[in-house]
């Protein structure tokens, strides 16, 4: 037998292409880890609240992943009154939690806005978990299931929007989009 004889097209058809699936797989293996690695950022320091799940550090916007807060223009209605504005309420919440604080945030996504998505931690707080479980901002299960148990806290003690009645943001958003887009902007928008 002549071991120097050449394999034909079609018996290196299959090896070839398994190496390439094998290639392949292993890109997109190293992308993965890549991407966790680079997605660290943005690191630990200070951060400004913009509204009651946004936050700011420098000129990065990051939204916090898995919540939704009411819009800086959204009213609500309860114990607070017959409308307070429940979503300047959210954000003076989300600044009184991380006010003086060193967070860490940790990026799982960007949205179609550019911005960072986020769970953001101050020590062992989950910032995230924590704005759902006062009551100030709603579990986003269209994008995470992670906060459904702090959300029922929340509307059992009827803590924070809870308290009363309110419009989900999304809700609130989506209806408000086309009277008052210049106030309800893509780059200001809620939606992943």
């Amino acid at each position: 037998m002549n071991r120097n004889r050449r394999r034909s097209p079609q018996q290196l058809f299959p090896k070839t292409l398994r190496d390439v699936l094998i290639v392949i797989v292993l890109a997109i293996a190293a992308l993965f880890g890549w991407r966790e690695t680079i997605t660290v950022s943005p690191k630990s320091g200070s951060y400004t609240a913009i509204d009651g799940d946004s936050l700011r550090k420098g000129g990065q916007d990051i939204r916090l992943h898995g919540i939704d807060a009411p819009e800086l223009q959204q009213s609500c209605s309860g114990k607070m009154g017959p409308d307070y504005p429940c979503g300047e309420d959210t954000k003076r919440a989300l600044a009184g939690l991380i006010r003086g604080k060193s967070l860490t945030c940790k990026t799982r996504d960007t949205d179609r806005y550019a911005r960072l998505v986020a769970t953001c931690h101050a020590g062992a707080i989950n910032i995230n978990a924590e704005m759902v479980r006062l009551g100030w901002a709603t579990a986003y299960t269209r994008h995470s299931g992670a906060y459904r148990d702090e959300e029922v806290m929340a509307q059992n003690a009827k803590r924070g929007i809870w308290q009363g009645q309110f419009e989900t943001p999304e809700k609130w958003r989506n209806r408000n989009r086309t009277t008052q887009g210049a106030i309800i902007g893509a780059a200001n928008s809620d939606d992943d």
